[in-house]
């Protein structure tokens, strides 16, 4: 009996090979794109306007809440998850009288439906609560998802230019 000509053999072979095939997940229309780069941009946009009008805690609201989320500074793990950003800003926060914060040249990435890579210069100006200010220049990238609540950041990472040695 011929493997081939065997019908049931060949319904099996083929219903196997239809199950196991791998799809690639569908790439966002035009429209879906525009949509996420609208959306990442408005949550870049109310970043900026929340940290001016509340301080470093407001970044809080635009990180995700669990264990997935990291941030990393100039190559450093700066927070391995959500809570360990939560209790750096509430003590960060405390000597932090205003805070401005300047995305240049934002650029969007969508990579899938729901999830998109922002990546932009950034200026910061950090005032204290003695009036002194310091600025921080240099690059960001994150990468954002949306949820339930809106879109947040899942991955950070801000980059600073080193001065030579």
């Amino acid at each position: 009996m011929a493997f081939t000509t065997n019908p049931i053999c060949c319904a099996g072979l083929a219903l196997l090979l239809a199950s196991c095939r791998c799809l690639a997940p569908s790439a966002p229309d035009a429209s879906a794109l525009s949509g996420i780069d609208r959306d990442v941009r408005q949550m870049a946009s109310a970043i900026a306007r929340d940290v001016a009008a509340d301080g470093p805690n407001a970044w809080l609201r635009y990180f995700t809440d669990g264990g997935e989320f990291f941030m990393a500074n100039n190559g450093k793990l700066q927070f391995s998850n959500f809570e360990e950003a939560r209790i750096f800003l509430n003590k960060f926060s405390a000597g932090v009288a205003h805070l401005e914060l300047t995305w240049i040249e934002l650029r969007v990435d969508p990579v899938a439906p729901g999830v998109a890579v922002m990546a932009s210069p950034y200026r910061e100006v950090f005032t204290d609560r003695a009036g002194h200010t310091t600025q921080f220049e240099g690059y960001f990238t994150g990468l954002a998802v949306k949820t339930k609540s809106g879109w947040k950041l899942r991955d950070a990472h801000w980059s600073s230019p080193v001065a030579s040695p």
